[in-house]
């Protein structure tokens, strides 16, 4: 038996061996030959089993190489959430690459957008969200897949969906197909609705708005709207269904205005220019 235990003990020390380790005549205790910190440590209590009265332990460097491996292991999972994140978000949209860092012109409305992405936390747990309007091509859903980026590199979950589409995917389905869609629509931390008032305007495509919107509020879990719909024809809408919806909009989104120029106009008018300027050789 002796001789049992004296094998598990050479082999256990063999195994935990380099070549430069040495055990220190102080202690008894086999240490690193690189960071001069133990390899083994005793038994608590003065404990041993058949004569064994240590057992092996880290030493500092390879505590650190295990801490680096874990460290990198950890960062290649977070991004690859990431990426399944905006993957996710994306699937329409080819929105994966704004960010606010790579805007031609940071305007005001694009900063205020901006503090609501860096007071994410604070946004979500209280329910904010916001409604952008203003008229076409002023970066409203620009603005909107920078939040969604932004917030995604926290690896928070996000959906990213025209209201047009919504609506006429609800058309389509029925009992439980329905059903699960709508719960999509519920699951992300940040719902991003694009492009209100574009969806067809029946009773029906309005019920299907109001639907999402006024669960997505139940559900207190934020929301960004783009739309092209004034703010003052929200707050004053003399149509029953619409007011239902703007009502329910602005009680959980705060609105900002997208003022400043069309800046489709703009890249149209540049790409204008490169043209002429090819065609004439110049």
């Amino acid at each position: 038996m002796n001789q049992l235990f004296d094998n598990i003990r050479n082999q256990v020390y063999t195994a935990n061996a380099d070549e430069e380790d040495y055990v220190n005549p102080e202690d008894g205790l086999l240490y690193c030959g690189k960071c001069h910190t133990p390899k083994e440590a005793f038994f608590e209590n003065g404990l041993s089993f058949g004569g064994i009265n240590k057992h092996p332990t880290h030493c500092r460097c390879a505590t650190e190489r295990r801490q680096a491996e874990e460290a990198k292991e950890k960062e290649y999972r977070r991004k690859s959430y990431i990426d399944t994140l905006r993957m996710e978000a994306f699937r329409d949209i080819p929105a994966a690459s704004w960010c606010f860092d790579q805007a031609a012109v940071l305007t005001a409305p694009l900063q205020t957008v901006r503090n609501y992405a860096d007071h994410w936390e604070d946004m979500q747990n209280n329910n904010i969200g916001l409604v952008l309007f203003g008229n076409v091509g002023t970066g409203k859903s620009y603005a909107a897949g920078c939040v969604a980026n932004a917030v995604i590199d926290r690896m928070v979950s996000v959906g990213f969906i025209a209201v047009a589409d919504i609506v006429n995917r609800i058309q389509g389905l029925w009992g439980e197909d329905r059903d699960c869609f709508m719960r999509s629509l519920m699951r992300p931390d940040l719902l991003l609705l694009d492009d209100l008032g574009t969806e067809r305007n029946t009773s029906y495509g309005k019920e299907c708005v109001f639907d999402v919107i006024n669960r997505r509020c139940l559900s207190g879990k934020p929301m960004i709207i783009t739309t092209n719909i004034p703010l003052k024809y929200m707050q004053q809408t003399a149509d029953m269904d619409e007011r239902r919806i703007f009502d329910r909009i602005l009680e959980c989104c705060m609105p900002v205005q997208f003022d400043c120029q069309n800046f489709r106009q703009v890249n149209r008018q540049e790409n204008m220019k490169k043209a002429i300027r090819l065609l004439n050789g110049d």
